[in-house]
């Protein structure tokens, strides 16, 4: 069960939302009901919540001033938030959106909009539970393996060499990953994209691809689109302008620069020497 803090000033408001939203349907508890900006702020900084809904315009704090506060502490980082208010005012909605405000939704509340807010928040933070479970799952085969190797070398003088003999992590995934990159070659592949895919943190996805590859995700790219190039110009039916866009470069001076620095030629060059 994800922890939710409603923080509203109006008594009828606040008693309404603990009442007639489905929060146990939805995967979620009320941790804490407050009326003010400031007890909000003391559950926020004493219990881990993760998802906030607050009025804005309360007395003494405002819900942005509390939302702003807790973000600042650098505890509530991965806080999602949930603004609601009676003002249909643009100076608020863009001050909570600079806030990264998962949603805003404007008095007298419909309650069904509330709960597709929510409900895509509990959506959200249960693909961020996935990924990190995943992650961490990786993490244990590879101390497992690690610790395994250690063994099994542990008796050998001298030791191995790891020149093409270190041990490959994670194979499987970066195997998946390539065939991935290969099928959406002719479009502009990010790292973002492709971890998002296998959901997984570009950060942790990066680095180890490069463990195991031995090259960065961009320079894989790279070598991926120009092996496929230098294979489509050997066919002299497919023009070069083809060949850049099938590989998914869309400017042709780029393609035509990182060609050569790959190979040594221009593509015509490549090509005339076929």
């Amino acid at each position: 069960m994800y922890k939710v803090l409603i923080a509203d000033d109006e008594v009828l408001d606040l008693e309404g939302m603990r009442t007639f939203i489905p929060w146990t349907e939805l995967g979620l508890e009320v941790v804490a009901a407050v009326h003010n900006g400031f007890a909000a702020y003391d559950v926020l900084m004493e219990k881990e919540i993760d998802i906030l809904v607050s009025d804005i315009h309360m007395p003494s704090m405002s819900g942005l001033e509390l939302a702003r506060k807790a973000l600042d502490s650098g505890r509530c980082n991965d806080l999602r938030i949930v603004f609601v208010s009676g003002y249909q005012d643009f100076h608020y909605v863009k001050q909570a959106l600079s806030l990264k405000a998962y949603s805003y939704v404007l008095k007298p509340m419909d309650d069904n909009e509330l709960i597709k807010a929510l409900a895509a928040i509990t959506n959200d933070l249960n693909k961020e539970r996935e990924r990190q479970a995943k992650e961490q799952q990786l993490r244990d085969t590879y101390m497992q393996a690690i610790q395994h190797q250690k063994k099994e070398t542990a008796a050998i003088v001298p030791p191995l060499s790891h020149s093409g003999g270190e041990l490959k992590k994670n194979t499987k995934l970066i195997h998946e990953m390539i065939q991935y990159m290969k099928q959406h070659m002719n479009q502009s592949l990010t790292l973002k994209e492709v971890a998002d895919h296998f959901c997984f943190s570009p950060n942790y996805l990066g680095l180890m691809f490069k463990e195991e590859t031995g090259k960065t995700f961009s320079e894989y790219v790279i070598c991926l689109r120009m092996e496929k190039a230098g294979e489509l110009l050997k066919d002299p039916k497919v023009k070069i302008y083809e060949v850049a866009d099938l590989v998914g470069y869309r400017y042709m001076p780029y393609f035509s620069r990182q060609f050569k620095e790959t190979f040594g030629m221009t593509p015509i060059e490549f090509r005339r020497k076929i």
